[in-house]
């Protein structure tokens, strides 16, 4: 079966459980890749920007720094689960994706097939390596050690209103008399 090429989405059905999402808001964050270096430390054990999990991709021009976090979106219709040759991604409770390293066989499929870049090979193992929400530990751990509070750990829902409000505040900066009207 071919997967369905749009972009993905959540949608959320009646059965199932609360979700979680790792929101990252760009006015709160500083650019320091503190969460690079815990995600590496946790899931392999040295501070290694290259076998994190999340990424922040930073640029500066004009002597302005722009950045921008990657990491997992954990989408409905993964198109890296797709393509999966081995079946080495699996999908666990509330939709969280993670790489079965056993099955992985390093082909970079899934990392060729990720719509937002999220997926990597380790270099040392060949193997696949994406977010898993940090599977096993309370929280993610690039959450919780995130000094600025750049990074949150929040139901579904939480997050929608959190982005909605972030809409409508971009909104009033660039109308600020309050409006849309026609002259």
């Amino acid at each position: 079966m071919k997967p369905e090429l749009r972009h993905p989405t959540v949608q959320k059905s009646a059965d199932a459980p609360d979700r979680m999402r790792l929101i990252w808001d760009v006015g709160q964050c500083v650019g320091c890749r503190v969460c690079e270096a815990v995600c590496s430390f946790v899931k392999e054990g040295e501070s290694n920007p290259v076998k994190s999990r999340g990424k922040i991709i930073r640029s500066v021009e004009d002597n302005i720094l722009y950045k921008v976090r990657v990491h997992c979106q954990h989408c409905d219709k993964a198109f890296c689960k797709a393509v999966s040759p081995s079946g080495a991604i699996h999908e666990a409770a509330a939709g969280v994706k993670f790489v079965d390293e056993n099955k992985c066989i390093g082909c970079r499929m899934c990392e060729i097939a990720c719509t937002v870049g999220a997926i990597t090979v380790n270099p040392d193992s060949h193997v696949s390596m994406k977010c898993d929400l940090c599977k096993g530990l309370d929280e993610p751990q690039c959450a919780k050690y995130c000094y600025a509070g750049a990074l949150q750990y929040v139901s579904e829902e939480k997050a929608g209103m959190m982005l909605a409000r972030a809409r409508s505040k971009r909104m009033m900066d660039l109308h600020p008399e309050g409006g849309l009207s026609c002259p």
